[in-house]
């Protein structure tokens, strides 16, 4: 029998495995979504309406996140964690199937809500489970292991494209999706209760109190920042339309981004659990430098690219995570958790947009990263420096 602190470190190694496998689908799925929608003849506000579903997605937290904080259920947080990589698990390899690209655009907008349905839930048992050896490198350490999967993926399938076709590359991703889906079964039966979840018969009420100012402000500036942030559907459409590299190579990039993104997940947890918000300070910074690349960066620096957009998705999808979890309490978490990403997929959508309409005039989009990225770094720092006075 394995001891009560050995059983909750196993689920916690379960949960960035089921990440780890989930992202080879995800992950291998996006790096050629883009390229996919060229290839296939899309217009160009398909990759925007991928952007869309990135919203719908992170907006879809609200409600779990709602359902969460209302029933304080562990059945409801684990069966909602299922639920959601049963979506992902089963809708990117059935894009191999679609007859248009229309059909392409809701599969990946289905993984979205996929994704949406299961992250609040799955960031309150990870928290939980990771108390033990600090919440910002418990979850630096699960970003590694999302972020392998996520290097793997896209590495997958730009393999598989190189000898047969699409449709073979995004079916083979059922394969590490039906993992995911038993790893979250195997860890659901070792921990089946949370210490700090207690089932609940309170009436359910949507209620926005009790955050605080450091959290909205933290909102407002992670919002404006990803206002700039290319989405990669966009940014692997422009490449494809730009001509500098091939399909096989954009899918490469992506899973360079991947790489950079889970060598830097543990050291930036780590230094989050130092320096607390401080972290976030850096982040503006290597937005500019994305776009920049992409828009103007030749065959031999295109690879470049990869590094500025992974450490900031390694941020979004480790310190930024654990933020909340230092700006709110306990019992606000699950909801605040949704609607972080609701605003946060708005503005990500948002901005997709904007970007879509501003491809090929590169010196409007660098006019534009420029605005929202220096705004939010002013936000970052008075919260900085207001969370560090207390």
């Amino acid at each position: 029998m394995l001891s009560s602190q050995r059983r909750v470190l196993l689920v916690f190694l379960l949960l960035g495995l089921v990440s780890l496998f989930a992202d080879i689908v995800y992950e291998g799925g996006r790096s050629i979504s883009g390229a996919y929608l060229v290839e296939i003849k899309a217009p160009e506000v398909a990759a925007a309406l991928i952007g869309v579903g990135e919203f719908l997605g992170l907006a879809f937290r609200l409600f779990s996140g709602y359902i969460a904080a209302v029933f304080h259920s562990p059945s409801v947080l684990w069966s909602s964690t299922l639920l959601g990589y049963m979506l992902t698990s089963l809708s990117i390899p059935m894009i191999a199937f679609a007859p248009a690209w229309h059909s392409v655009v809701a599969l990946y907008i289905v993984d979205r809500l996929g994704k949406g349905l299961r992250a609040p839930s799955r960031d309150v048992i990870l928290a939980e489970v990771s108390e033990s050896i600090g919440v910002g490198k418990g979850f630096g350490i699960h970003e590694l292991l999302d972020q392998i999967g996520a290097f793997a993926g896209p590495v997958l399938v730009s393999v598989l494209l190189a000898f047969y076709s699409y449709g073979v590359a995004y079916l083979t991703l059922i394969i590490p999706g039906l993992i995911s889906v038993l790893l979250v079964i195997t860890a659901w039966r070792l921990h089946p209760t949370l210490k700090s979840i207690s089932f609940s018969t309170r009436r359910p009420q949507l209620m926005f109190r009790g955050y605080g100012r450091p959290f909205w402000t933290y909102v407002a500036a992670t919002s404006i920042l990803t206002l700039g942030f290319m989405h990669w559907s966009i940014a692997s459409y422009y490449l494809k339309i730009r001509g500098i590299v091939s399909d096989v190579e954009i899918g490469l990039i992506y899973a360079v981004a991947m790489l950079v993104d889970a060598v830097t997940a543990v050291p930036l947890g780590i230094l989050f659990d130092k320096v607390k918000l401080k972290t976030l300070l850096a982040i503006p910074l290597l937005v500019p430098v994305f776009i920049v690349l992409v828009a103007y960066a030749p065959r031999e620096l295109a690879y470049l690219s990869a590094i500025p957009w992974g450490i900031v998705m390694c941020s979004e999808e480790s310190i930024m995570r654990a933020s909340i979890a230092l700006l709110v309490k306990p019992s606000n978490r699950p909801l605040a958790y949704g609607v972080f990403g609701l605003v946060f997929g708005l503005t990500w959508a948002l901005g997709g947009y904007i970007y879509t309409a501003l491809l090929g005039e590169t010196l409007y989009m660098l006019l534009y990263v420029l605005i929202t990225s220096i705004t939010s770094l002013c936000l970052y720092t008075v919260l900085a420096k207001t969370t560090s006075a207390k």
